[in-house]
């Protein structure tokens, strides 16, 4: 099975759940519809094409059906201003915010998350044609890049994978995974918590090389690369989230004393205010 076949989704899980598991505030969707129990229906949301944290991260539903090889990359062509001009209706404002969020994810080097849909596409070039129709959508756990983007056309590439010089921020856990060796080898029989790796990369690039408790850069490594250390807000052990609004950056001096200092109550809830928890 192709790597492309391999991501064809077999479940549809709420687009309100994965949007809010891929970093997005999803409160709103509570507050203007009224209640909890209907939020994840909320016809403000739950139909768009794409959900954005302004200066942070962007989340596009992408058509498995338009996925494509190029060079060993998964890629898809998108050109959503054009969708907007040709089209009338509420799909003008989905292709129009579209397009916005793909600029801004361009021109800011956001992280982007990729809903993968499958089912029934619009003719689009057939005024008849029965409207799109989703049977089933994932969330990639792979992040995604807007890897070109033509602001006099709207024409763009996004490619699955981090962007060429995104991948320029490490933490602690890169130094586990450096595989030095130490002058004594001991077998040793442990349970630990998992943290996703892709949690990891999104925070870094999120933090775009600054504690996010401070505002300080992050050291350069010897290899160019910026140093910070991801922490769980509520640790893993008192059963807190492996999900962005639970993950800072951190300089290394801040997140010790978010361990074990005075302040590391107020350090826990700052980090929780500007996840917005």
């Amino acid at each position: 099975m192709s790597l492309i076949e391999s991501l064809k989704p077999t479940r549809k899980p709420r687009i309100y759940d994965m949007v809010r598991e891929a970093g997005i505030d999803v409160s709103d969707w509570e507050k203007s519809k009224g209640k909890a129990a209907s939020a994840a229906a909320n016809p403000k949301y739950c139909y768009n094409w794409s959900f954005v944290a302004l200066g942070k991260l962007v989340v596009l539903n992408l058509w498995h059906s338009g996925f494509k090889e190029q060079n060993g990359n998964i890629i898809v062509n998108w050109n959503a201003r054009e969708i907007a001009r040709i089209s009338k209706g509420i799909t003008v404002r989905r292709a129009t915010q579209v397009d916005e969020a793909i600029e801004s994810a361009f021109r800011e080097k956001l992280a982007v998350r990729v809903v993968i849909c499958a089912g029934k596409i619009r003719d689009r070039t057939d005024p008849n044609s029965p409207p799109s129709k989703v049977s089933f959508r994932s969330l990639d756990p792979e992040p995604w890049h807007i890897a070109s983007y033509n602001r006099a056309t709207g024409e763009s590439v996004v490619m699955r994978g981090l962007g060429k010089g995104e991948d320029r921020y490490t933490d602690q856990f890169d130094l586990d995974a450096a595989g030095i060796d130490p002058v004594k080898k001991v077998k040793v029989v442990s349970n630990s918590f998992v943290r996703r790796p892709e949690i990891r990369r999104l925070v870094l690039l999120r933090s775009k090389g600054k504690c996010e408790y401070c505002g300080e850069a992050g050291f350069k490594k010897g290899n160019g690369k910026v140093y910070l250390e991801t922490h769980h807000i509520k640790p893993l052990s008192e059963h807190g989230s492996d999900t962005l609004d639970n993950v800072a950056a951190l300089c290394p001096n801040h997140h010790r004393e978010a361990h074990h200092g005075k302040i590391r109550s107020k350090i826990s809830k700052t980090l929780l205010k500007l996840a917005g928890k």
